[in-house]
């Protein structure tokens, strides 16, 4: 049996990962602050398991109890391969710094950053003395790689996520774990996501003309084409723990 749990289902890629994974037959874990009608009936459809745990990805305290159960569910199911898909995200704050209020900033490294860590720490520790073989895949960017104006919070907590796979990646294979940990870098998509970007000004985000030409010329990818090559390179292959897989090389 597999089983898989992904954060940020509620809708856009996160929902087309979920959605891509039941197709697979693969049993579905949503943990968003929403459930999702949509994929509790295609689980359905599917003849798959299906749970909904409400989760506010900004609290420490929330992520790490809900992941404490959650954990110790799922490696008490019988699960043979349990898929972690970190991918909620916060996009926002875009403003350069000087102009950024601390609630947002503290939201954005909560979601982007400390909250995988919180749920990478849960689903290590609950797997101990259990069978079960896990993969974590970290949603990355871009972003995490390169600056860009108005978005020091956004890159460096994407930055961050990417060392957090490498190191959590080198811990696992010292101490003899099977599990694995991989970062996935989706590229530009038709999302919500993007219409928030948009949005921007050009003073809070310089590259704002390029996104919009992206949506004006068509050359967005819609979240269900980043979503399947996702789900064929975990379900499909054998992926090396600690890289960082990029769309442009699975499409």
């Amino acid at each position: 049996m597999k089983m898989a749990i992904v954060t940020g289902a509620t809708r856009g890629l996160g929902e087309a990962i979920a959605s891509g994974l039941v197709e697979k037959g693969v049993g579905l874990i949503n943990i968003s602050r929403r459930d999702n009608e949509n994929l509790k009936a295609m689980a359905t459809d599917a003849g798959v398991t299906y749970s909904f745990h409400p989760c506010d990805l900004t609290s420490a305290t929330d992520t790490e109890q809900v992941f404490r159960e959650v954990g110790a569910s799922v490696f008490s199911s019988g699960a043979d391969t349990i898929y972690v898909i970190q991918n909620a995200g916060l996009v926002t704050p875009i403003n350069p710094s000087g102009q950024v209020d601390a609630g947002s900033l503290e939201a954005s490294v909560h979601v982007n950053l400390l909250a995988p860590m919180i749920v990478l720490n849960e689903m290590i520790s609950a797997s101990a003395g259990k069978s079960g073989q896990m993969l974590i895949v970290n949603v990355s960017s871009g972003a995490g790689s390169r600056p860009v104006y108005g978005w020091s919070t956004y890159c460096s907590t994407k930055a961050g996520l990417n060392m957090l796979t490498e190191t959590v990646s080198l811990e696992l294979s010292t101490s003899g774990h099977d599990h694995k940990v991989i970062s996935f870098s989706p590229g530009v998509m038709d999302t919500d996501m993007q219409g928030e970007i948009r949005s921007s000004s050009q003073e809070a985000f310089v590259e704002v003309e390029k996104f919009k030409r992206y949506k004006e010329e068509g050359t967005l990818r819609s979240a269900k084409t980043v979503a399947d090559a996702l789900v064929n390179l975990i379900t499909e292959t054998e992926v090396e723990s600690g890289n960082l897989y990029h769309i442009n090389d699975l499409v």
